[in-house]
């Protein structure tokens, strides 16, 4: 190992050591030494403090959630990531990191107008004629300023925080190193492969702290919410980059907070947030009410798209068949669709059936004011656990958003469940038949794949013949390389057995001329030998090669 890999290793291990000082000073200990109890790791292994007596009262899951909070930004975002995915964690921990909150303080201004000039090479008084040195917001990635531009456009400028992603590589780093040794030393976490999960986390993260990606999800999206009348902010793409986004400054107040609700605002806001997810297959991931804005004319706004969350049309087609189950009041129809929803095809694992009909009995006899949308997909994603599917992460963000959206809409309006708002979105739906409509749209995406297939055909045919010339081309190379290879051998042959022969006959004439005749006559005897020697070695060669 070199000096720098041994150097890179000596800190991941301090870090590591920093990392379980936290969890074993919240009294989560005992974990630390089921995962290093081989006497190789001892160096991971710590007495007790008198802090972690404090934790006595604490049930396992705030014990890990305060570690969390202590731990800081990285380890706040992977415990928000976690606690969607009630298919890996009990209920009671689900909750737990359900409470932990993305808020720190703000880094200087002085970091704001550097990443700017560095990002556009600009002063921050050559962009804008206004900008607020107090941030609206601030979280663990970036913070969020009200500004003007030069045009007198007033918009939103977000920053990310610096050396952020270094911060989140090193911590996922810790991570791994961690779950490596605890997956070999705890067998039961094996089944949740948390490595996989970890690098899934990363992926999440790395979106999040690219700003570009931000900024085009938004304009993909927002032509679609448009066409429900919800608006989205228009992205200034000359003053956006990996760092920075601008966007337009919509004005309006939460949707928690504000006066200006209508009694048909949920209605119109569930409408909305599902047309976009089953037309698009993409969701707001982050639905909490400071990210719902109601303008001055009570129109709806969606800000911060820093998180989205993606189905797959599969995924929508399986969602749409147990929602239709639900809302046609015959939930046994949707049985098909939740064996498609958990993967299974031949093999039923056992009580499968009997947890589903649990669900269906549930249900079932529920007037659909009273059902929770939420609630099904997390009972669902609970049979997973049950029987160790691991389900999309997106399913769990999909829950846990439509749970901030349930209790959002029911602050306004309580006599009615999201199921029952949704109804304005689905009936249509009903009316023309739902397996109908995705049917047509199961086609339109077949029709696409060979219209896109088809167009491609003549690019197809010309880099295969392209690569039939190519391969024709190499192959004849490759026989003159051996044609030519070959012969060398065989000259070589013949100039080797030529050489057998020649040089004892050389040797016995040089004997016999140095006795029998004068220095003269010898010399010219010998060359004239070596010139008749070199026409038949000549013509022997040349018979070889031809």
């Amino acid at each position: 190992m070199s000096i720098w890999g041994f150097g890179k290793k000596y800190r991941l291990i301090n870090r590591v050591r920093a990392t379980l000082r936290v969890f074993i000073k919240h009294g989560l200990g005992y974990l630390i030494d089921r995962i290093f109890k081989e006497p190789s790791l001892k160096i991971f292994r710590f007495r007790r403090t008198s802090q972690a007596e404090k934790s006595r009262n604490l049930s396992p899951a705030e014990r890990l959630r305060v570690a969390i909070e202590e731990l800081g930004p990285t380890y706040i975002k992977i415990g928000q990531f976690f606690s969607t995915r009630a298919d890996i964690l009990p209920e009671s921990f689900l909750k737990e990191l359900s409470k932990l909150q993305d808020s720190i303080n703000p880094f200087p201004f002085e970091d704001v107008k550097k990443i700017i000039y560095e990002d556009f090479g600009k002063d921050i008084e050559d962009i804008f004629v206004d900008f607020s040195e107090t941030s609206l917001s601030s979280a663990s990635i970036g913070q969020v300023h009200s500004a003007r531009l030069k045009s007198g456009q007033e918009c939103v400028v977000k920053v990310r925080r610096p050396g952020i992603e270094e911060i989140v590589a090193g911590d996922i780093e810790v991570l791994k190193e961690i779950s490596r040794l605890a997956s070999k030393h705890i067998p039961e976490l094996k089944q949740w492969h948390i490595s996989d999960l970890l690098a899934e986390v990363g992926e999440h993260l790395k979106r999040q702290m690219d700003f570009i990606y931000e900024a085009g999800m938004m304009e993909k999206l927002k032509a679609f919410y448009e066409k429900t009348n919800i608006i989205v902010p228009r992205v200034f793409w000359e003053y956006t980059s990996k760092r920075i986004i601008t966007m337009e400054k919509i004005h309006g107040l939460k949707i928690s907070n504000s006066q200006r609700t209508k009694p048909e605002t949920p209605e119109h806001l569930v409408k909305g947030l599902f047309y976009v997810l089953f037309e698009t297959g993409y969701f707001h991931g982050d639905l909490h009410p400071g990210n719902i804005i109601l303008t001055e004319n009570g129109d709806i706004a969606l800000i911060d798209f820093g998180l989205v969350g993606y189905l797959s049309f599969e995924r929508r087609k399986q969602l749409a068949g147990i929602l239709s189950g639900v809302l046609t009041g015959k939930l046994s129809n949707a049985l098909p669709h939740m064996k498609k929803f958990f993967g299974i095809t031949h093999r039923v694992p056992e009580n499968f059936e009997k947890d589903v009909n649990f669900i269906i009995d549930k249900y079932g006899s529920l007037p659909l004011k009273r059902m929770h949308f939420a609630d099904i997909i997390y009972d669902l994603m609970k049979i997973a656990r049950k029987i160790n599917v691991h389900l999309d992460s997106d399913i769990g963000l999909l829950a846990k958003n439509m749970m901030g959206l349930e209790s959002i809409c029911a602050a306004i309006n309580p006599s009615e469940s999201l199921l029952d708002l949704s109804k304005a979105y689905w009936q249509p739906l009903m009316r023309r038949g739902v397996f109908q409509y995705i049917w047509v749209e199961d086609l339109k995406n077949v029709f696409q794949s060979y219209r896109d297939m088809l167009v491609g055909i003549p690019d197809n045919l010309e880099e295969l013949m392209q690569m039939s010339r190519d391969k024709v081309e190499s192959e004849q190379r490759i026989v003159e390389n051996i044609d030519r290879y070959t012969k060398g051998i065989e000259d070589a042959g013949a100039k080797i057995s030529i050489s057998i022969i020649i040089l004892p006959i050389i040797t016995i004439l040089i004997l016999i001329g140095i006795r029998s005749l004068s220095p003269i006559a010898f010399i010219f005897s010998l060359i004239g030998f070596l010139v008749i020697i070199g026409i038949l070695f000549k013509i022997v060669t040349g018979r070889q090669s031809g």
